[in-house]
């Protein structure tokens, strides 16, 4: 079948649609105006949400894969380049009636390990007929998501793919009316035409977008991007796993098992995702909004540097395993080393991304390919947006 991914994030005011539908053979014509309900804030965007809603179909090996090798890096470029407290990612994967899953989700959350870790399980399968489910991923974002209602939030949905929506599908909440749901909570939809095939579906695709006022854009079948591995990806690898394996959280017994579990999901990350990919995560957990969920909650190295903890009030008992038995005297000199350790480590970290970055970038400067990438095209359009809406 044929790809289509859905992104999902936070918008800046508010967005509403007038819906002038005219349907001729599935043809629907909408038009749309925007509200901004903060047009004389002159607050920077703080928040962002993401949600992509990936065609898991048969043919869609080259989008997933894409997915799965340079989400890290659409998130990085993303919280690099504005100021960006919170960044919350989810996920819509859909086939179609009759194959293994209509749609699956993966819940927006500022824990991207957790979602890394679910997407890297999605593999293409099933489709062999179009046009596909893509009605139902779309209202499933837009509806089932726990988008904020902050106002200074960046919030947008990307649908892309190369073949239509059911319009035939009676019990389905179709696009036209998923937009105006979009509209009223402030979300933009972009859309991606992925390949040359399916034609008919460019037209739903721009209707989705224009809904919002968001953008179309056309790309090849396999959403092509470019992979640049580089000298620093192995030291990389080390320093970041090493902080990551640092990790340790205090509590009851309930938050502590939560907090490891979420640590377990992390490092599973090394053993299952790319030297490259693994790079561009580090890139981003150095970020404003990567630091700040990157060790979570009650993460005691953190939270002792940071002064949120009195060591003589945490009982015996809420203390990480690993610090258990030790006289508060002691422990006080263990965190203090720990610390000092991790801020090493952290430093040299950002030292190595910046190398790695430079080197990334002069490699570009070679290929000089006029087209640019999957990627590259999607974070454009973010950065672009999130200005608009600032």
């Amino acid at each position: 079948m044929n790809k289509l991914i859905c992104i999902a994030l936070l918008t800046f005011g508010t967005v509403s649609c007038k819906n002038n539908v005219k349907e001729n053979q599935n043809e629907v014509i909408i038009t749309a105006y925007a509200t901004n309900d903060l047009k004389n804030s002159k607050k920077k965007t703080k928040d962002v949400e993401i949600v992509f809603c990936l065609d898991a179909t048969g043919s869609m090996s080259g989008l997933i894969g894409t997915a799965k090798e340079k989400i890290w890096d659409i998130v990085s470029e993303l919280a690099q380049s504005g100021d960006v407290d919170n960044l919350k990612l989810g996920m819509v994967f859909y086939r179609d009636r009759g194959d293994g899953f209509v749609t699956k989700q993966i819940s927006l959350t500022t824990d991207l390990d957790q979602v890394y870790s679910d997407l890297l399980k999605i593999n293409a399968a099933g489709g062999g007929d179009t046009p596909e489910s893509v009605n139902q991923a779309l209202h499933e974002a837009i509806s089932d998501m726990k988008w904020s209602t902050k106002a200074n939030t960046y919030r947008t949905i990307f649908v892309v793919g190369d073949c239509p929506p059911h319009m035939d599908y009676q019990d389905d909440v179709k696009y036209t009316e998923s937009c105006k749901q979009a509209a009223k909570k402030g979300i933009t939809i972009n859309t991606i035409k992925l390949g040359t095939s399916c034609k008919s579906a460019i037209y739903h695709f721009k209707q989705m977008a224009n809904c919002t006022n968001g953008e179309f854009m056309q790309l090849d079948q396999n959403a092509s991007d470019i992979v640049i591995a580089t000298p620093y990806d192995d030291e990389i690898y080390k320093v970041s796993q090493s902080i990551d394996n640092s990790r340790m959280y205090y509590g009851n017994e309930t938050e502590q098992a939560v907090n490891y579990n979420k640590k377990a999901k992390s490092m599973e990350v090394y053993e299952k995702s790319t030297k490259t990919s693994n790079s561009a995560r580090a890139d981003y957990k150095m970020s404003k909004s990567g630091r700040k969920s990157w060790m979570g909650d009650k993460e005691i190295i953190s939270d002792y540097a940071e002064g949120k903890i009195d060591l003589e009030e945490i009982a015996e008992d809420e203390l990480p395993k690993e610090l258990k038995g030790k006289s508060k005297t002691v422990l006080k000199t263990e965190l203090e080393k720990l610390t000092k350790e991790r801020k090493k480590k952290e430093k040299q970290l950002i030292e190595l991304s910046e190398k790695r970055k430079q080197f990334i970038k002069e490699k570009k400067k070679e290929l000089s390919s006029d087209k640019a990438s999957f990627s590259e095209k999607v974070v454009d359009v973010l950065k672009k947006q999130a200005e608009k809406k600032q």
